[in-house]
């Protein structure tokens, strides 16, 4: 049988919501370990501490509408009163908002269990807004996951949440659910 590698489609799942591969362009991931040197008699060695110097996600949103940032940055989102349908986001302006964290999973639509996925436990969002308005390119905001450590400690998970049982994350909950 020849060698098959992990690739496709892929969904961000942040905020109880999934941003479908139909409205994502690139997902990236970087984490980095930190290093130090040692310098001994027989020589200098570097180790890892296991400690991450970098634990992020980046990913680039086509928006339908504004008002769809809502769910990504629902402390920065106000609500609309009847007869308006849609609300906007303030950034800046005085006022003090904290972000909470979220769990963010990053997902290959094509996989039925969260074998391959990227879990942070604990991630802040934020944004970088450069709309170009022409006929030839979509509105789009790149999105950074800064991951952060969860109560516990942990701070990112590949592969599986379950190791008794398949399953995967349900985007609704922000959890993993045992497939039946």
């Amino acid at each position: 049988m020849a060698q098959q590698y992990l690739g496709g489609q892929a969904q961000v799942s942040l905020n109880g919501l999934t941003i479908p591969a139909t409205l994502l362009s690139e997902v990236s991931v970087e984490l980095t370990e930190g290093t130090r040197e040692t310098a001994t008699l027989g020589g200098t060695f570097t180790q890892p501490t296991g400690v991450f110097e970098t634990a992020q996600a980046m990913f680039t949103l086509f928006l339908p509408t504004m008002d769809y940032l809502k769910t990504i940055f629902p402390a920065k989102f106000n609500a609309p009163t009847a007869p308006q349908l849609t609300g906007n986001l303030i950034f800046g302006g005085g006022s003090c908002v904290t972000q909470a964290g979220t769990p963010v999973n990053i997902h290959f639509t094509c996989d039925d269990s969260d074998n391959n996925d990227v879990y942070f436990y604990n991630g802040l969002v934020q944004m970088n807004f450069n709309p170009t308005y022409s006929t030839g390119d979509s509105i789009s905001v790149e999105i950074m996951v800064l991951a952060q450590p969860a109560a516990n400690g942990n701070i990112v998970r590949l592969g599986t949440g379950n190791l008794v049982a398949k399953s995967i994350y349900n985007a609704t909950t922000m959890t993993t659910t045992t497939v039946v």
